[in-house]
């Protein structure tokens, strides 16, 4: 019965016809801030308007309620636009976990870019770093990155 209901899950995750990229990467627990995330991915359709989206993995012992994200996208080796996205993780009042999940391990998905037109096809890259106070972060399991395709309606 189990492998039947995981096969149903990836049936429906596979199925995502608007996703063109997406991968989670890692971090065994910890994410210490020299270490930046890589997402590399390839834009072919430039009459379509991209959803980039992260993800991450926390306990529920993380140590804040936020997490600040910073991003930089390059076209090639030219960096094209950065930012910083704030995540809340936790609910300030009462200290409920956000996003999805169950016992102590949970997922939040965050925008990182709501829509963004890309001017050129060709190799992107996507660099992650988190941009806490503290150098390393405990209880954060995995950083994702998805890209997926707007559809208009």
């Amino acid at each position: 019965m189990r492998v039947f209901c995981l096969g149903i899950l990836f049936f429906l995750l596979g199925c995502d016809q608007n996703r063109i990229f997406e991968k989670h990467i890692n971090l065994k627990g910890f994410w210490p801030q020299k270490s930046a995330q890589l997402f590399e991915f390839d834009i072919i359709d430039l009459g379509t308007p991209y959803q980039i989206i992260g993800m991450v993995r926390n306990k529920n012992t993380y140590g804040f309620n936020n997490l600040y994200i910073k991003y930089e996208l390059f076209h090639e080796d030219s960096l094209i636009k950065t930012d910083l996205a704030e995540v809340i993780l936790f609910e300030p009042k009462t200290g409920k976990p956000l996003g999805t999940g169950m016992g102590s391990t949970f997922d939040r998905n965050f925008d990182l870019i709501k829509s963004y037109s890309f001017n050129n096809p060709g190799h992107y890259k996507m660099r992650l770093t988190q941009f806490m106070r503290i150098d390393t972060l405990q209880d954060i399991d995995q950083i994702g990155l998805r890209v997926a395709t707007i559809i208009q309606p």
